[in-house]
């Protein structure tokens, strides 16, 4: 029986473990570029973009800083966790699926790969 309890603590610590590794996993590191914008109802794809000179990306930095840019506009930042905090003090949830990131605010949606 004393086997049986080891075991299966031995399993649940595996388990807890590779759960931790698969939220780390989960966390946006480097730079990503946007291929969907939605404003106002209104789509563009990374191609209509692009044809439109905009020339929108994020960088996340495992120190927990970070930049927005847009086309020529820097917009620093802080993040932890699914949170990210402009120099203002505005707070933004970001969504991030290990491909996609997606930032949501108000009527405009950007899609980052």
């Amino acid at each position: 029986m004393r086997t049986g309890k080891r075991l299966i603590a031995l399993l649940l610590a595996f388990a807890l473990a590779a759960t931790l590794a698969a939220c780390a996993a989960q966390s946006p590191s480097g730079t990503y570029t946007a291929v969907r914008l939605v404003k106002g109802g209104k789509e563009a794809d990374a191609a209509a973009l692009a044809a439109e000179g905009a020339m929108i990306s994020i960088t996340f930095e495992p120190d927990g800083t970070g930049v927005l840019r847009f086309n020529a506009g820097n917009e620093p930042f802080r993040w932890s966790g699914n949170s990210m905090t402009s120099q203002e003090g505005d707070t933004m949830e970001f969504r991030f699926d290990g491909k996609t990131l997606t930032l949501e605010r108000g009527d405009t949606l950007i899609e980052f790969r």
